[in-house]
This record gives C-alpha cells, structure tokens and sequence, in this order.
C-alpha cells in the first residue's frame, strides 16, 4: 500500500512538474521577480508601444542562452490576466551594442518586424506566462544587447497587465498611447519578465550560389545571397526578366533567347567533392527538339541541364563529360522543385522532387573540372530556359534526405549563417522610390528598400484620399524590391501610393495618362 501511494505521489509530482514546465519559457531573464504590475503595453484600450532594453546575457534562465538559435516564440509574464483583442497588434526586435536606452525617445536602430496582427485575440494567465509565437524566426547574437518594442492600436477585453523587475539605467521607454506611436517624455529602469523559445539556425543556407530573386539591387542585376557565397555578390542579368510567380516571391522568367541568364562570377569547381544543385521551376510543355538551359559551364566538361531536346517535353537532363546522363521526369508543366545530390561517398546522383527522392543514377567517381563560367537561366550562347525559375541554390556538399524534405519548400532568409548576418550589400536606409516611368499607361514599376525584414503595406490612394489598390500586404525580407503596377482598372489621373513597413512611412505622387 505505501508502494502504491509512493508511485502515485511520484506520477502527480511528474505530472505537476510537466504541466508547470510546458507553461514556462526555454529561456528568460525572470520568473515572477519584481514588485511592478504594469498596464504597458498590453492592458491599455487606447493603444500604446513599449521598448524594453536586454543586455547581453540577460536570457540567462535556466542557463544562459548560447549562440546560433534563433527565436520561435516570445513569452510574457502576466500579473493580471484576462483576454483582450488587439488592433495592429505588432513585435518589433533589434540588435545593436548599447546599453541604455534614451530618456524620452525611441530607438532609431534597424527594427525587424517578427509578428503583426490587424486583429488578434489573445488570453493571458494570471501569474503565469503567456506566449506569442513569430511570424519569422529572429536569429539571436547573444554577444548584443537586444532591442524589443511591443505595440497595439487598441484594445478591448480586461487584465493583461506583466511583471515588471527594476534594475538600473533606462531600460523602458514607451508612447504616450494611441497610433501612430508617439514617444512619451519618459524613461526608466523597469525591464519586462522576457523569455523565449528557440531552435537551432537551419544549416541549410547554400554555401556557393543562392539566388532568390527577390533582393535586386537593379532590374538587370541579382544579389547572391550564399554564404560564405562565390563569384560576384551582385550579378548581371541578360536576355531574362525579373518577374513576380516565383516559389515564394519573384523570379526571372526565359523566352529562350540566346545568351541569356546570370553571369555568376564563379568557375564552377567541383572537382571529385560531394554537391547539391536545387532549383524551383515552371516549365510549360514543349514539344519542340530545341534543348533549352537552365544552367551550365562550357569550361566544367559542358557540365550542363537542360529541358526539351533530348530530354523530351516536361523532362529535364544533367550531363557533361564524365558523367551518365541523369535524367528527372515530370518536372512539368506544374510548379516543381528539383535537385541533383552528387554523393561522393555512394558515387551516385541522387534525384529529387519537391523533397521526395525520385531516382538514384550510378556514377563512376565524379571530377568536374575548374569550369570558365558558370551561368544560371542559361549556357554559353545556347537559348535560355523556357518559363520561370526560382530559388536556385548550390552547396558544396551533398544534402541529406532529411535535409532535403525539410528545406525545398522553405524560405531561406538571404545570407542567414548560425544565428548572424552575413555581411551583404542590403539597403542601409528605408527607401520608397519614384515609380518609372511617370506618368504611365497602364502599368510602371515602384521600387523600396528595406534594411531589415518587417510587414510591408504598400497602398495606392486616389486624389481624395480613397484607397484604390493594395499592391503588398505581407511580410518581406530585407533588400530592394521592384513591383509592377497595372492600373488598367484605374481612370486617368493623380494617384498616390504609401508604404508602411517598421515605422517607417512614405508617400509619392504619380499619373496615369490613357
């Protein structure tokens, strides 16, 4: 009988301490420490934004947080609960060396943007924790100090209110309510019981070439967001054009011109080491015997892939000197990720499709020479590609199947390496560009910059101040971005168009002439 009531006090104590530790943080600066029960940001109806400063070191609880992981959730602890709904409820976070914030003021840093919600419900426990789970991961630096900035433009319901530890130097600065966010003449050491949940920064950023087609510092020039990456970091375009339908967002699109495609700076080098060559394609039946690239180096023993020809319609080929002919069927005409795996180590080329392995090509041991140019949408003076290609990535290693299956439908930040960022020719201001040409009929083009991720409004407003067209309403990754406008359903006319992203807003004018 005390056996029995041993083990049944034993299982209570597992489960209590199971339901307690699913309520708690993976890592936080306080558990309920402090004497402050404030209504900032959360329990205020009018609306109001919070920063609160956290040096390095400070997500020391239950152990210190280490290097290359990157947030997944944030956590609250909430004195008050309640359920309130949120109007443009918003989780902003930077990273920077300071150590104190400014009495009065906002930080002026580079914000990313990791949740926004124009409505959200959410219900808080009374003396427990309460989480929010990320748009987007933040990858973390634990060597900085980090910069978080809660806001909402209204609220209804009760409660809310989080626990506040006092500490030294100005670790809170807030609003004085309602948007937009304005800074309250105001500052102290109250800093909020923070924590967070993680995983570990994906190794699955290509290490050779990257190109998401997304981050374009021209329309006739893509960035390589690869790292450590090779070849040249901003490279040309030709005979191609930047256009929207990609995997995620834009991509370039081939009409099967001649010379055509990225120029990437690198002699494709190989040699006899394991590789991937991963890309997202829509390639629309063909039956025409013209073979049609979608890359390749004349200099890498005419190591190239094509579609058409000999790989017939809705097939593409792998080949060169040295190597059998690896073929992928049904690669078409609908949206298909694929990937060639050189594994050394097996000898073979692995072949996949959206993740799933497909076909497995024996090799005898493969040494690619040191090619004279690499080129992506295109080989040599052949004609290009047909159709869009996207997301094409090399590594110079051969990617498990796990890896595979994980990573051919994700979106893969530009330059993301173990919890830091690669240091890549991105924006280093918020910028809203003239749109060209203006005036226009009907369509024109509008470019902005970003310098760090955030949710990207991007209206057009008639002369009265209607809104007429929403161009972008969703999450974008730093970098510079064009969007072709068609105002064919528009009549001639003045229009203006905003963009709203982290804080930042502008606005210019543009006609429309038919």
């Amino acid at each position: 009988m005390k056996k029995t009531h041993y083990l049944f006090v034993l299982l209570l104590t597992v489960l209590l301490i199971g339901s307690i530790s699913a309520q708690t943080p993976q890592y936080y600066n306080y558990n309920n420490v402090g004497t402050s029960s404030n209504t900032f940001p959360f329990g205020q109806a009018a609306g109001k934004a919070v920063q609160w400063l956290f040096l390095a070191g400070d997500l020391n609880q239950p152990a210190p947080l280490p290097p290359g992981y990157q947030f997944t959730k944030v956590w609250f602890f909430i004195t008050t609960g309640g359920t309130r709904t949120f109007t443009d409820l918003r989780i902003l976070i930077a990273q920077d060396t300071i150590t104190s914030l400014t009495y009065g003021a906002f930080y002026n840093g580079l914000w990313d943007t990791v949740y926004y919600k124009a409505s959200v419900t959410i219900t808080a426990p009374s003396n427990g924790w309460v989480d929010i789970t990320l748009d987007k991961p933040y990858p973390y630096d634990p060597t900085k100090s980090m910069i978080v900035m809660v806001g909402q433009c209204g609220s209804s319901g009760s409660g809310f209110y989080v626990r506040q530890n006092v500490l030294t130097g100005y670790r809170r600065v807030w609003s004085v309510g309602g948007c937009p966010f304005t800074p309250y003449s105001g500052g102290d050491a109250s800093t909020v019981n923070f924590g967070v949940d993680v995983e570990p920064v994906p190794n699955f950023v290509p290490t050779v070439l990257y190109y998401k087609f997304e981050n374009n510092p021209t329309l006739t020039s893509v960035l390589n967001c690869a790292n450590p990456g090779a070849g040249t970091q901003v490279a040309p375009i030709a005979n191609v054009t930047l256009s929207a339908g990609g995997q995620f967002d834009s991509c370039i699109t081939g009409t099967g011109l001649s010379s055509s495609g990225v120029t990437t700076g690198w002699n494709c080098d190989f040699g006899t080491s394991s590789w991937t060559i991963s890309m997202w394609m829509e390639i629309p039946t063909n039956s025409s015997g013209t073979a049609y690239y979608l890359f390749g180096d004349v200099g890498s023993g005419s190591f190239r892939c094509f579609h058409n020809g000999v790989a017939y319609p809705d097939s593409i080929i792998l080949r060169g000197t040295g190597i059998t002919d690896t073929r992928i069927p049904q690669t078409g005409p609908a949206p298909t990720q694929v990937a060639f795996v050189y594994d050394s180590a097996m000898a073979s080329i692995l072949c996949y499709k959206n993740g799933v392995l497909v076909r497995t090509v024996p090799q005898s041991p493969l040494n690619i020479a040191t090619g004279s140019g690499f080129r992506v949408g295109g080989y040599s003076t052949s004609p290009s590609f047909i159709g869009k290609l996207d997301e094409f990535r090399v590594y110079k290693r051969a990617l498990s199947a796990s890896e595979m299956a994980a990573s051919w439908n994700m979106d893969i930040a530009c330059g993301l390496v173990t919890g830091m960022s690669k240091n890549i020719p991105l924006p280093e201001t918020y910028m809203l560009c003239q749109n060209y040409p203006n005036p226009f009929n009907p369509t024109t083009k509008i470019g902005f910059a970003l310098p760090r991720s955030g949710f990207v409004t991007l209206k057009v407003y008639d002369i009265l101040g209607k809104e007429v067209a929403t161009l972008i309403n969703e999450y974008k990754t730093a970098g510079n971005y064009i969007y072709e406008f068609n105002a064919s359903n528009l009549s001639t006319g003045v229009y203006f168009y905003t963009i709203n992203v982290n804080g930042f807003t502008d606005t210019k004018r543009m006609i429309l002439v038919k």
